[in-house]
């Protein structure tokens, strides 16, 4: 039983119907909160500016008072009312409406970049579960073999040609190896687990035109200048020129004008009003200095990320490109103990190897296939944090 639930864990996985990558990123976009939220607020920025330019409603003014005079004919009560209504310059508009633009330009961004993220994440995900995948299958190998091994290794401890000892030994490496696969076989569900909530499926995740590749430094320096880091720096600086814009503009926002009648005891009389606000006031000239400052501060901050991050990715290429010659130089290792085991084989076969030498060849062969995946799982996890950086995956 033990032996068929292993075997499941390797199998099942691999039964299902495989999409795209680009399929499975769809999938994933839409169920991701953050991408749902961000797009709901790009949305709600039309509603905010269509508001914002909105005419203001038209006010009624009405005035009632009491007359008295010398002359009881002049006396009496005096009615006003007048109709008013706000003109909003054409200019303060022009600037309010950029500034709405401008930050659902930001929000839209925002909505990109965890896109290109979640990509990054996606990626990540299905190449460490293909891995679990390949030393499951690897320890399958092993775990056979050393079943095998226990199962001779009994036969000949019944004839009295092994030790106790020495089946003992057998014995604890086909423990081993169950253990071992036991673990890794946990570690495939794992990634597989979050690949199935990621996208909110039930069913296992299967991508079948991605597979572990090797990336280089070529056209880094245009994929940094669109990372998010400075991407994103670059909207705020835009969002404070956009702010300060309508502050400039905002001085004389709008004037109203007013129509309406009095009437008196003795005459009836129309009444136009013009309002214009005067902007004697510094308060803002003070807003916009506090927000050049901002803006001056982002500025700087954006050149000491660019430098940074620049230094950052490609000091990690240099380690991306040790670890590739480090996997190149295990598979060659790995052909040389698969010959090695293949004459320890036909040694062990002829009688002129025994059984412990020849399985010590044969886990030896495992061992370097299993470092080499190890290497790979090392690489992947570093391309992730370059990917991450950059905001896209290679």
């Amino acid at each position: 039983m033990k032996l068929k639930w292993a075997y499941s864990l390797v199998l099942i996985p691999f039964l299902g119907h495989a999409i795209s990558f680009n399929e499975l990123t769809k999938r994933a976009s839409e169920v991701s909160e953050e991408i749902i939220e961000s797009n709901g607020r790009a949305n709600a920025i039309d509603f905010e500016k269509a508001s914002a330019l909105a005419s203001d409603p038209l006010s009624i003014e009405t005035s009632a008072r009491k007359i008295k005079a010398d002359n009881t004919n002049d006396s009496g009560t005096e009615y006003g009312f007048m109709l008013d209504y706000a003109f909003k310059l054409p200019s303060f508009q022009s600037a309010k409406s950029n500034e709405f633009d401008v930050q659902k330009k930001g929000i839209e961004y925002e909505t990109y970049t965890r896109k290109g993220l979640l990509q990054v994440a996606l990626k990540r995900g299905w190449l460490l579960y293909q891995l679990e995948y390949q030393r499951s299958l690897i320890l399958s190998e092993k775990r056979d073999f050393s079943y095998q091994a226990f199962q001779i290794g009994e036969k000949k401890f019944k004839a009295g040609r092994l030790s106790q000892l020495e089946l003992l030994r057998l014995e604890n490496e086909y423990q081993s190896t169950l253990q071992e696969l036991a673990a890794v076989s946990m570690e495939a569900e794992h990634a597989q687990h979050y690949l199935k909530e990621v996208v909110m499926s039930d069913q296992e995740v299967m991508v079948d035109d991605l597979n572990f590749a090797f990336i280089s430094s070529v056209a880094l320096e245009e994929r940094l200048k669109k990372a998010p880091l400075l991407k994103s720096l670059d909207l705020r600086i835009d969002g404070l020129n956009a702010q300060i814009a309508t502050l400039q503009h905002s001085k004389i926002e709008s004037f109203s004008v007013g129509v309406g009648m009095t009437q008196e005891p003795i005459q009836n009389s129309w009444d136009v009003r013009l309002t214009i606000p005067l902007a004697i006031s510094s308060k803002n000239e003070n807003k916009i200095a506090a927000l050049m400052s901002e803006r001056s501060a982002l500025v700087n901050v954006r050149d000491v990320i660019r430098q940074k991050l620049q230094l950052s990715v490609q000091g990690l290429f240099e380690h991306l490109k040790e670890r590739e010659e480090n996997i190149k130089k295990l598979a060659d290792n790995e052909k040389k103990y698969e010959t090695l085991f293949t004459m320890a084989h036909k040694g062990y076969e002829g009688g002129v190897i025994g059984q412990f030498e020849y399985l010590a060849s044969k886990n030896a062969y495992y061992d370097a296939r299993l470092r080499t995946l190890q290497m790979k799982q090392n690489y992947i996890e570093e391309m992730a944090v370059i990917e991450e950086k950059i905001g896209e995956i290679w």
